[in-house]
């Protein structure tokens, strides 16, 4: 059985990669666009079985694409991960090639099937759930384990502060406590576990993940955060993918 071919429209580049490795010999991901227009440019040049499409906050501009993606000829099958609301987009499932990229990958192969009538799936997906895997995805990218006490302090001050922006100018009578109270500890136990865990991803010389993450050179190498900056930093972005 051929593999089914897909174009990817609108993925951050760590998802990207994900979906490619999840199901190299059932999907390949042939072209890889960042916005509709191009996507465009690129069905008129190429025929891939499936278009999977990484959400829009323009529920207007998302119906257009998909008309015209009809209006192909042997039109391919069109993914699109959303939260359900309408409103916008959260690929909570494109984490790993072990978990959440092998589902959308299964998703993408089963609707494109030769017996299937499927030309338009929506994936409805969890925004708490793809909060916190976005939060993953950059710690692991960036050299934070997972199994030491910081990396779940940081995730929960990271979420803290997305959900009240305004906790990060207070980081040590209103963040470390919130994030203590959640775990049972101390606010100087949760500074410390995150001030180690920042120690841990810089020994581990990632540093260049973070800033292929952000698109740009954000620190430069023998530079370490502090647990305010680098928790700032992460959820100024996410307030932005999630806005």
């Amino acid at each position: 059985m051929n593999a089914v071919s897909c174009l990817a429209v609108g993925f951050p580049n760590a998802e990207l990669q994900g979906l490619k490795m999840a199901r190299p010999l059932e999907l390949t991901v042939t072209a890889a666009a960042d916005g509709y227009g191009e996507a465009r440019s690129v069905l008129n040049e190429r025929a891939p079985m499936a278009v999977a499409v990484y959400g829009t906050k323009d529920v207007a501009e998302l119906k257009n694409f998909t008309e015209y993606v009809k209006a192909i000829p042997e039109s391919p099958t069109v993914v699109i991960i959303t939260d359900g609301s309408g409103e916008g987009a959260y690929a909570d499932a494109l984490v790993n090639p072990s978990r959440g990229c092998a589902y959308i990958a299964d998703a993408i192969i089963e609707a494109s099937g030769a017996e299937k009538n499927n030309k338009q799936i929506e994936l409805k997906l969890s925004r708490e759930r793809a909060l916190d895997e976005r939060i993953a995805n950059i710690f692991i990218s960036a050299g934070i384990p997972p199994h030491i006490k910081g990396y779940q302090f940081l995730r929960e001050a990271v979420k803290q502060t997305v959900k009240l922006p305004e906790m990060i100018n207070n980081i040590t009578k209103e963040l470390y406590p919130a994030v203590a109270d959640k775990f049972a500890t101390s606010p100087s136990k949760v500074e410390r576990a995150i001030r180690h865990a920042i120690e841990v991803a810089w020994s581990r010389g990632k540093i260049e993940n973070i800033n292929n993450i952000y698109g740009i050179k954000i620190f430069a190498k023998g530079e370490k955060p502090t647990n305010g900056e680098l928790i700032a930093l992460i959820a100024d972005k996410l307030m932005i993918e999630y806005s």
